[in-house]
């Protein structure tokens, strides 16, 4: 089917470098059912039909059209039984290409990380209720993240009378959505090939517009598997993309906060998904220099640079203790940036002196659900509800026309940031152990080399005090949801967005996580994606190993050594191994400070020049 001009483009409202609608990405819009033309190397995608050579266009055929046209150059899977015709459509059609997974949970993390990492969406498809049921955490993630994703969903005949005894029947459901309605933003189950296009379209709308996140669309195996006529196929050129709108404040509550923040003597900014967005990262900057204020990054994403004179991230408490204002920009939680948890008595105290206001903007009060409200009450004053992405700049610029001269009181606060900044960490030295600090010290010269991005991980902090975080999305943040087993899909994301560049992904993994997705490695070797895993062998369940020591030690009790049911040892796992079974580079294990510097930098290699991946399993010191 030829396009008119007007259709050769479709305008989505995701900038390539954030996940922002502040400006407008134009994607090429291949011809529908086009032989895929120019496969990079490493592709392995099969040779596509032709149009001519189809008989017939299927449901799921709509769906990979669809996909192809709403930009969406990746879908990744676990293949079941319920989405056999969506599989053969991706094989068979120009379009997204497939990803395997060996893991429902890693399909999912694939899809979190690549959107980060690419700022656009891709697909993630799960079989049935058991490959969503074990994809769930992972899409609780992504929403908890603020991250968009369209999760396609197949499902066993919903006509009971074309169910197979027993395995169709127990994995139906009244609706799939409800499995995961309580985070997702939207979800939908077509019954009709023309229903199912304007879901689609809906759902990516939804996705993309603030505050982002996850939508699901189930895919019922008889609606995949239907003949569509040649008027629902010739229609979808008629379907028009409705760019999502932007969630900004009124002038006049923008003017107030930016009268709020000029006032202030002592004002601390605070910054946690700012950096969601290339808009907001450049404008944060602006307000800083504006204000002459220090900035504390909190890591949802990276925030702000950190070789900045006014970043202040490592003088967080004194910081809080000593201002007049905290502003809030984008917090995961208000509270917790405010307090140091006490794990003991299971509460927390408050950084801030008794009276300090809080003001600041978030999207926070539009992701409370029923059953789980994301935060407390924060006790602020002022709390704008508008997207940093559109907010920030506009506030920047008001700040800056009230703000004045702030020339001295810039180089005095930056004087104090200075005096109080802490050394970088030096690489270990002698017999061990190998330290987390040590470890970031050790690889900060690979970072040097060229162009990085660190996917997962930051050794406890040390790696942003070793290296230098200065350029926009260099760090892509935590999970969002806090669920185990994100970290290797999330940073195999990363590398499928850097497919076909020099870019360095890292990923400072914990080894107890590793193992609840270690399959992840097959994906990285069967797709030729490159990236390093450094895994952080501490061969404990570290967090767990700290509160077991609180409650032996608030009990009177002895704390036991080695920790039963925490550690990961007698007999320690050889990640390198792991690898090594997969078809991945493994190195290690490396227990001595004397050989890391060499095998980091063999691994480094391998990723840059071979663009392989490679997996380093350092064994570092469990407290330290």
């Amino acid at each position: 089917m030829e396009l008119d001009a007007p259709e050769r483009a479709l305008f989505v409202r995701a900038r390539p470098d954030s996940l922002a609608r502040s400006s407008v990405l134009c994607i090429p819009f291949r011809r529908l059912a086009g032989n895929s033309a120019g496969a990079t190397a490493g592709d392995k995608r099969l040779p596509r039909h032709r149009g001519p050579s189809a008989v017939n266009t299927y449901g799921s055929d709509i769906v990979v059209r669809l996909l192809d046209r709403l930009g969406i150059k990746y879908a990744a899977l676990n293949p079941g039984a319920t989405l056999r015709g969506l599989h053969d459509s991706l094989v068979q059609l120009d379009g997204p290409e497939l990803i395997l997974a060996a893991d429902e949970a890693v399909a999912v993390a694939v899809a979190h990380g690549y959107a980060k990492a690419a700022g656009r969406p891709m697909a993630a498809a799960l079989h049935d209720l058991v490959g969503l049921q074990n994809g769930s955490m992972g899409i609780f993630n992504a929403w908890a993240d603020l991250v968009p994703m369209l999760v396609l969903g197949g499902a066993g005949p919903g006509d009971a009378a074309r169910r197979r005894p027993w395995i169709d029947w127990l994995h139906a459901t009244r609706s799939h959505g409800l499995v995961v309605r309580d985070y997702v933003k939207w979800d939908d189950e077509p019954t009709s090939a023309e229903a199912l296009a304007d879901s689609l379209m809906r759902a990516a709308r939804i996705a993309l517009t603030s505050p982002q996140g996850p939508v699901f669309v189930g895919l019922d195996a008889l609606l995949q598997e239907q003949p569509v006529s040649d008027a629902v196929s010739d229609g979808l050129a008629r379907l028009r993309r409705v760019e999502p709108g932007v969630i900004t404040a009124p002038p006049g509550d923008l003017a107030e906060l930016a009268d709020r923040l000029v006032a202030a003597e002592r004002p601390v900014i605070l910054a946690d998904f700012v950096g969601r967005s290339r808009a907001g990262y450049e404008a944060l900057i602006r307000l800083a220099e504006a204000l002459a204020v220090p900035v504390v990054d909190l890591g949802s994403r990276h925030n702000f640079p950190s070789d900045h004179p006014l970043d202040g991230t490592d003088c967080h408490r004194k910081l809080l203790a000593g201002c007049d204002l905290a502003v809030a920009l984008d917090l995961r939680d208000v509270r917790w940036a405010v307090s140091e948890i006490d794990i003991e008595h299971h509460g927390s105290r408050s950084l801030l002196a008794p009276g300090t206001p809080i003001v600041g903007m978030s999207l926070n009060q539009l992701m409370h659900r029923g059953f789980n409200d994301r935060e407390g009450p924060d006790g602020s004053d002022l709390m704008l509800v508008a997207d940093t992405a559109a907010a920030l700049p506009d506030l920047a610029d008001l700040v800056a026309e009230r703000a004045g001269d702030r020339a001295d009181r810039r180089r005095a606060i930056e004087a104090d940031l200075a005096r109080a900044a802490p050394a970088p960490p030096a690489a270990d030295g002698g017999a061990g152990p190998i330290t987390r600090a040590g470890l970031a010290a050790a690889l900060a010269p690979l970072t040097a080399e060229g162009p990085w991005q660190l996917a997962h991980g930051t050794l406890g902090g040390w790696a942003r005090r070793a290296w230098t975080f200065a350029e926009y999305n260099c760090y892509l943040g935590y999970s969002g949801g806090g669920g185990l087993g994100y970290g290797p899909g999330a940073t195999i994301g990363a590398a499928l967005a850097h497919r076909g560049d020099d870019t360095l992904v890292i990923d400072l993994q914990p080894d107890g996580d590793f193992l609840y997705t270690a399959s992840a490695l097959w994906t990285a070797a069967h797709h030729r994606l490159a990236a390093l895993f450094v895994v952080v062998n501490n061969r404990t369940y570290g967090k767990d190993r700290l509160h077991q020591s609180v409650v032996a030690r608030l009990r009177g009790r002895p704390v036991p050594e080695p920790s039963p049911g925490i550690d990961l040892d007698d007999p320690g796992i050889d990640f390198a191994a792991l690898a090594e079974a997969q078809g991945v580079e493994g190195i290690g294990p490396i227990t001595a400070p004397g050989k890391l510097a060499e095998g980091l930098a063999r691994a480094a290699r391998i990723v840059r020049h071979e663009r392989r991946s490679a997996v380093v399993d350092v064994v570092v010191a469990r407290d330290g």
